[in-house]
């Protein structure tokens, strides 16, 4: 195993869906309050990263954005790219409008 396997499983475990490394117990939600800059969260709805997960972000971070992809898993950016990019385009053009 190569040095940044080795901090992966350290840190991880065996696999995201097995964590037994020492960022087990990892939660900072009590934290999200702390974000101050535009967020846009965006998952995919058969994402490893669930609507609850999602939601408990969009909830604590004061104006994030929050947008589910209908047809995408963990990779939006490649499963739908047509409604992905421009999203973020739009999110990037809004945020540095905002700053001028």
């Amino acid at each position: 195993m190569d040095q940044a396997g080795q901090v992966y499983f350290v840190m991880n475990g065996p696999s995201e869906f097995h964590v037994t490394g020492v960022i087990r117990d990892w939660d900072r939600t009590d934290r999200l309050s702390e974000i101050h800059v535009p967020t846009l969260i965006t998952s995919g709805r058969y994402d490893e990263s669930t609507p609850r997960i999602n939601e408990l972000l969009h909830n604590g971070i004061a104006g994030s954005e929050w947008v589910m992809f209908e047809n995408s898993s963990h990779m939006a950016h490649i499963e739908e790219p047509e409604l992905f990019l421009p999203l973020v385009q739009s999110f990037m053009e809004r945020i540095e409008a905002q700053q001028q």
